[in-house]
């Protein structure tokens, strides 16, 4: 009873009034809802070739896939010894310093926010470029209209439309995460599963094409909406452009290909929702890196023994191949099959593969923000969870409202884009996580045991922490320094610099409250938050 009394005074209460209830399956389709193969698979191709050309594809997805395994292993390891609500926040202040954790948690939660609110954005920018490709080739000028209009960047957007469609989507998103079980999950389910079905039909149709059939099907339609694949290659030799591959760009294209396909570790922040997540998040985290890594190698070999990747990259260098960036490749199977139906449903596909993300970024942020609350760090409303519904909702209501900003920054200002490097803020609280891996061993034996593991005699996660402390230390590295990934001018790195200053004034503030109050905010951090 002594102990249940302390732990009363320190935590908001007894336990965080979530249950476990993701299963193996839950994590491997919410795993691959936040990584789509479809959407992730289209954005390798849409943003890389903008800025390197001539890449080894072959050879920049193998060392990324080595370098996701190493990922996906440390942070199963991690979130199965802390099975908790807020992942890389508990991890860190539980193993380095409470207030590194909270400053960990704090560029955490700007990262993702910018991606959730970002969601609509880039769904309208994909399956917008898609629609206006289909209604070029079909000569459909409804298609090709609305292709133009929301499409952010296209001949003429329609943003105040975007913009509102984007807020009715984030509500539903917001009602969507505040209901959270049953609902939640048979949501996710339903985007995978459509995006994964519309996957199924564009592969089909490429399975069932040859090179020289998509040069006819393409030329055939060309003069409707660009120009034939020969003047296209002609025209990118003009601008310096020659075919083939190299590794001369391999060390930026793997951080590139980590932008675009992950694995961003997020599954963390909802540790103490999964059913026995030893064993969960292996087989569903992992299993679903390990088949990621299968079918984007597939996706990719068939868009190169179809399409050419060479001529994907001829068409963004050349003036007349398309918006002038690099294509999302789904769009030539309205070449191959030019078909009104088939466009509208690939144009679903990749709207919901890029909104799945997006209201999941609202469930994990909320669980880190709960987090916080439960361990006092901000006002303990926040870590109220509903007894109907078993979710944060104060969290995920404060979540969804702020999403609102980012999105708003996206559609109409140049902010995001030229201030907030997000990769570089991950790669920053990953490197944390990495260190907590390396010294959770020898400095929080209480936490450790019982997880046996050893490799040469060494805890095989402090391994796991040396590695993922290289790749991420590199990644960092890279993003300060490659245009294709995130902005690093003197603005930018001011802007780095308050999130630091806020989050550290956050926790001061807290600090010193409690303590005018007779609790000490570290003793918090001594032990596990209960369940």
């Amino acid at each position: 009873m002594a102990g249940d009394s302390a732990k009363q005074s320190i935590f908001t209460r007894n336990a965080t009034g979530l249950i476990r209830e993701l299963s193996a399956f839950a994590v491997f389709a919410w795993a691959i809802a936040y990584f789509p193969w479809l959407s992730s698979w289209a954005g390798i191709f849409w943003v890389t070739p903008t800025y390197y050309r001539n890449v080894n594809y072959y050879a920049s997805l193998g060392v990324w896939a080595v370098i996701a395994v190493v990922i996906v292993l440390l942070y199963w390891q991690m979130t199965a010894i802390m099975p908790r609500s807020g992942g890389d926040y508990v991890f860190v202040s539980r193993t380095i310093a409470p207030i590194v954790g909270f400053v960990a948690g704090f560029l955490f939660f700007i990262a993702i926010i910018v991606s959730a609110g970002s969601g609509p954005y880039w769904a309208f920018a994909e399956s917008g470029s898609q629609l206006w490709f289909a209604g070029s080739v079909l000569h459909n000028a409804f298609m090709t209209s609305l292709g133009n209009a929301y499409t952010p960047f296209g001949a003429s957007p329609d943003k105040y439309a975007m913009f509102g469609i984007g807020l009715i989507l984030l509500g539903a998103g917001a009602a969507v995460t505040l209901v959270g079980g049953r609902l939640l999950r048979n949501v996710i389910y339903a985007f995978f599963a459509y995006a994964f079905i519309t996957l199924i039909v564009v592969v089909a149709i490429f399975l069932t094409t040859s090179h020289s059939q998509f040069l006819a099907d393409y030329n055939a339609n060309a003069a409707a909406f660009t120009n034939t694949t020969s003047n296209i290659f002609t025209q990118a030799k003009q601008a310096g452009y020659t075919p083939g591959a190299s590794l001369a760009n391999l060390s930026f294209i793997i951080p590139l290909l980590f932008v675009s396909i992950g694995p961003y570790p997020v599954l963390q922040m909802v540790g103490g929702e999964i059913k026995n997540p030893r064993r969960s998040l292996l087989y569903g985290l992992v299993g679903a890196e390990l088949l990621s890594i299968a079918v984007w190698f597939a996706l990719t070999y068939l868009l190169d023994h179809v399409i050419s990747i060479s001529f994907i990259e001829a068409w963004t260098v050349a003036p007349s191949g398309g918006f002038g960036f690099s294509p999302v490749p789904t769009i030539f199977v309205s070449a191959i099959v030019p078909s009104a139906a088939l466009a509208w449903f690939i144009f679903g596909g990749l709207f919901v593969s890029n909104m799945g993300w997006s209201w999941l970024g609202f469930t994990f942020l909320s669980r880190l923000v709960m987090s916080w609350s439960f361990d006092r760090v901000i006002p303990e409303s926040f870590s109220y969870v509903s007894p109907r519904f078993r979710t944060p909702i104060y969290a995920a209501a404060l979540i969804c409202g702020i999403a609102v900003i980012p999105m708003y920054l996206e559609f109409f200002t140049s902010f995001l884009s030229t201030q907030v490097n997000s990769i570089f803020l991950l790669a920053l609280v990953w490197m944390l996580t990495s260190i907590a891996a390396i010294v959770l061993p020898f400095r929080k034996k209480d936490i450790y045991k019982g997880w046996a593991g050893k490799t040469g005699g060494v805890p095989t996660i402090s391994i796991l922490g040396v590695i993922g402390l290289f790749v991420f230390g590199y990644l960092a590295y890279n993003s300060a320094i490659n245009p294709a990934i995130g902005p690093f001018e003197a603005s930018a790195q001011i802007f780095i610099i308050a999130i630091f200053a806020v989050a550290i004034a956050i926790y001061a503030a807290s600090y010193f409250y409690h303590k005018g109050r007779n609790l000490n905010l570290n003793a918090v951090f001594n032990e596990l938050p209960p369940e």
